[in-house]
């Protein structure tokens, strides 16, 4: 089956990507990388689209709601729902899904997985987290791509997108990941009954 995506930008594409192809489905068009604030005003009209096309899965990070708990999010953004529009909490942000896979987050960037921590949709920054351990980083290039410099106000490097995208391709393990974010599960749970 084709799947497409509504996602905020292109790590979300990525990660996308990397769960249909799991699930077994094909990957369709991706739609949005235009932020939270897009995604928010188009949403009814994507639930439209799949309703009459094809399936879309959204994924969206908790922290950018304003709601109080991940339930909450499909019902205040799309009351009328169709089944056909897959509409995912990450919880608290994508960078909780990819700490989840320790092991290959930890080959990755050439630290022990023993730093990761175990509980990554507990974080309160998961994406600081990410970048934290970045810092530890044998690799230059890697320590370069995604710790932001020091005279900068980014909270990411200028290659941090590259990085995550390699990183989604090559070495996140999905199957890992689920055992340690249980939203993530949901999302394959999800994408496997279509």
């Amino acid at each position: 089956m084709i799947i497409d995506t509504l996602v905020e930008g292109p790590t979300d594409e990525a990660v996308a990507r990397k769960l249909i192809l799991t699930c077994g489905h094909k990957f369709g068009t991706a739609y949005g990388k235009r932020g939270i604030a897009y995604m928010r005003q188009k949403a009814a009209g994507f639930n439209v689209r799949a309703k009459y096309g094809n399936p879309i899965l959204m994924l969206v990070d908790f922290v950018d709601t304003g709601f109080e708990c991940p339930p909450e999010v499909p019902f205040g953004w799309l009351p009328d729902r169709t089944d056909k529009m897959l509409l995912r909490v990450v919880v608290r942000e994508l960078e909780s899904w990819l700490l989840a896979d320790a092991k290959g987050l930890a080959r990755f960037l050439g630290i022990s997985d023993a730093v990761i921590p175990k509980n990554p949709e507990a974080l309160h920054d998961p994406k600081q987290m990410l970048v934290n351990l970045a810092r530890r980083s044998q690799r230059r290039a890697l320590r370069d791509a995604i710790v932001p410099p020091s005279h900068v106000s980014s909270v990411v490097g200028p290659g941090y997108i590259a990085s995550i995208e390699e990183f989604v391709a090559r070495y996140w393990n999905v199957e890992t990941a689920i055992e340690r974010a249980p939203s993530l599960d949901r999302c394959i749970t999800r994408l496997g009954e279509l």
